[in-house]
């Protein structure tokens, strides 16, 4: 898989991918004035000026001068102001921290991606060409660097848009293909869960068969919010999520996001014997592999400290669905070149983002 895909690669890096420069220059301007205002709304609620983007500063407002609940301070003497501390703050209902998480993303998406792309267009071809690496994660996925064109978000109104910047030549228009759920299917195939592999061969909702089947609610008329809850536990399962996880992305009290995991496994108890087979196995060899017999290390499985231990674990658990994913893409890009040219068509692979060409 490996060395016949470096043609391929080298070929979509020089190839690149043609950037409207105008439409960046566009959004960058908006996103600088949007931040703009968000400055002034977040100064006006502190009741003063201050450094927004200084985690020291932003600390001192929330939980010294506004008096907030669950500021904990770190070894430098700070207050923690991750993005975690700041969406517990939103639910409790306060209003400072939901802007600075606006102005936040308004600034990264900003500084990340309108303006660094700009500077990235190559003056000769127009085009932007990013580098890929076989061999940096360890799952065997790609990665993409200078610029990173796998991290565009897309789950934002913003994050599109700036994904509409991304233009095809006069004449030509750009293709998106991608595996439907490619990760679940494989976790179907690699733990042999027979009720998952019906629920896929029979072309069903996989989300919302799990929502049936795990809270006993019926096909019809489901309620999205449900489907989108067993969404999160199918995707969190695969990684290895705890019930503090599921808990904290669902914004559920634990005993409750626990309560899905055990009926979880109850439903589908191949899924639960792979995770304790995949863990066992990953402490006695020190790797995992793919369906392909890619080896994949994880050295801290035997940790003493719990937290990397737990981390390894996860990874195990992920590793062979991920990387298996990875592989079966890789399959698919030495294979599409050839299958372009036999079909006599002028269309080019230009990126991969995972499991999506």
């Amino acid at each position: 898989l490996e060395r016949p895909l470096i043609p391929v690669l080298t070929a979509m890096e020089r190839k690149g991918i043609k950037v409207d420069r105008d439409a960046l220059r566009r959004q960058s301007n908006e996103f600088a004035q949007r931040a703009k205002v968000l400055e002034e709304e977040i100064h006006d609620l502190a009741g003063r000026p201050f450094t927004i983007g200084s985690p020291k500063q932003l600390g001192e407002i929330l939980f010294d001068e506004m008096g907030l609940s669950g500021g904990k301070k770190g070894k430098s003497g700070a207050y923690a102001t991750g993005a975690e501390v700041l969406e517990d703050l939103v639910i409790q209902g306060h209003e400072l921290p939901a802007r600075v998480l606006d102005w936040r993303q308004l600034t990264k998406l900003k500084s990340t991606y309108t303006d660094a792309l700009q500077a990235q267009i190559n003056p000769e071809t127009g085009r932007v060409h990013t580098s890929y690496s076989q061999a940096v994660a360890s799952t065997g996925r790609l990665s993409s660097n200078d610029p990173n064109l796998q991290n565009i978000p897309v789950r934002t109104e913003e994050g599109r848009r700036i994904r509409t910047a991304f233009v095809a030549e006069e004449g030509k228009r750009l293709l998106s293909v991608d595996y439907s759920q490619i990760e679940l299917r494989l976790a179907a195939e690699i733990c042999d869960e027979p009720a998952l592999k019906a629920a896929f061969r029979d072309g069903q909702d996989i989300h919302a068969i799990t929502a049936s089947q795990v809270f006993g609610v019926p096909l019809e008329g489901m309620d999205p919010m449900v489907r989108r809850q067993a969404k999160a536990i199918n995707f969190g399962i695969i990684y290895g999520i705890s019930a503090f996880g599921l808990a904290r992305s669902l914004k559920i009290p634990q005993g409750e996001a626990r309560a899905f995991i055990d009926t979880y496994f109850d439903r589908y108890p191949g899924i639960k014997s792979y995770m304790e087979t995949t863990k066992a196995r990953a402490k006695e060899q020190g790797y995992v592999t793919t369906l392909f017999g890619r080896r994949i290390h994880v050295p801290g499985i035997g940790d003493k400290n719990p937290a990397r231990r737990n981390f390894s674990e996860r990874a195990a658990i992920n590793a062979p669905i991920q990387g298996t994913a990875a592989d079966i893409i890789k399959r698919a890009m030495i294979r599409v070149p050839k299958a372009l040219a036999d079909a006599g068509l002028s269309a080019s692979m230009l990126l991969q983002v995972h499991d999506e060409l």
